[in-house]
């Protein structure tokens, strides 16, 4: 950072945490902007200008009220002479799953205090005490706060501030909005290999946009909020997105022998109607139960299992009466089966194919 920060009030980005530092001497008549967006790389724009991208950084800028562009990002920020503003911001699929802080110092004639703005109903915690919901304007002495701002629902927000004899701190906060539940739940499956996941969420934000609800989860699990893999989205209404958020159709997919992991988003644990009756399509397209060959009564309790489909080859095992087996084809007048791991040729005669 260039040495001009010596005059300013400096508020530093750490692992995810807003710290501010103070230092001594003249304070700067310039103003100071930090930018930090996930994901990074977005074009920024001051007043519609194209200044850089983020992450980014100046402390040449005069104190004005710009308005701030980059990403989803689009609001007017206060530059105050001598001091850093700092804008983090998660910009997820939809306004909804977007959050952050915008943290600026203005000059306070009544002293020392921090002033909180989120979503209404979201609590403030100060060094872990709740002090209150939001908006709220606390007298402080001037000391490093954590600051957490939460609320049900929504991620939270964590900052770590400094406040600075005679000036106030502005934190102005967005909590996104949380697509997964508490604790999710595994569910019962039509079939072993396919694993059901219930995310039920009862947020009408959710519930009446399944597929920005689907967008939402694949951001968030990519950010490690849940360590699942998902391969299939399965909505209350009963349609069906692949991993990528992408809508699709049962029959467009072919079996497979993996295990596969779906979650299922509905306002509770239950499927609906229509959800289980795509889920039993979807186990049923990906793990098909095999044709089998049932052995008939013979007279002597058993049906030679030949190597080949004629008398002629030769005897490698006996099929019990009743026994099942998968169906591997068929040749005359003789089934294909798979026998104690191998390929074996069973007479129609005495079998049926079922």
């Amino acid at each position: 950072m260039s040495g001009k920060l010596k005059g300013f009030l400096l508020l530093l980005l750490v692992l995810g945490l807003v710290g501010v530092v103070y230092f001594g001497g003249l304070v700067s008549q310039d103003a100071a902007l930090s930018v930090t967006s996930d994901p990074s790389g977005q074009k920024v724009y001051l007043d519609e200008v194209e200044v850089g991208e983020t992450p980014y950084f100046s402390d040449t800028l005069k104190e004005s009220n710009p308005d701030l562009r980059f990403g989803g990002f689009n609001q007017k920020i206060k530059l105050t002479a001598g001091a850093l503003t700092v804008v983090n911001w998660v910009s997820g699929p939809l306004d909804v799953f977007s959050g952050g802080e915008v943290v600026w110092f203005s000059p306070s004639s009544t002293g020392t205090e921090l002033l909180v703005i989120s979503q209404p109903g979201g609590q403030v915690y100060l060094n872990g005490e709740l002090l209150g919901e939001s908006p709220l304007s606390k007298p402080l002495a001037e000391a490093e706060y954590e600051l957490e701002i939460k609320k049900e629902g929504y991620f939270p927000r964590k900052l770590k501030v400094a406040v600075k004899a005679g000036f106030r701190l502005n934190v102005s906060a967005q909590l996104p909005l949380n697509p997964f539940p508490d604790q999710k739940k595994a569910l019962s499956s039509p079939h072993s290999s396919l694993k059901v996941w219930s995310l039920a969420n009862g947020h009408p934000a959710l519930l009446d946009d399944y597929p920005s609800w689907v967008r939402g989860v694949i951001f968030w699990s990519e950010r490690d909020e849940d360590e699942t893999t998902y391969h299939f989205y399965l909505a209350g209404d009963g349609k069906l997105y692949d991993g990528e958020g992408s809508e699709l159709s049962v029959s467009s997919l072919a079996k497979t022998t993996e295990t596969r992991n779906l979650a299922y988003l509905g306002n509770s644990n239950t499927l609906t109607s229509a959800a289980s009756r795509t889920l039993t399509s979807l186990a049923t397209r990906l793990y098909p139960v095999p044709v089998q060959v049932e052995i008939l009564e013979t007279g002597l309790g058993y049906l030679r299992v030949r190597s080949g489909p004629g008398t002629s080859y030769s005897q490698i095992g006996q099929a019990p009466t009743g026994s099942k087996y998968t169906y591997l084809g068929e040749q005359g007048d003789w089934f294909k089966i798979s026998f104690e791991g191998k390929e074996g040729w069973v007479s129609k005669d005495y079998s049926r194919k079922l």
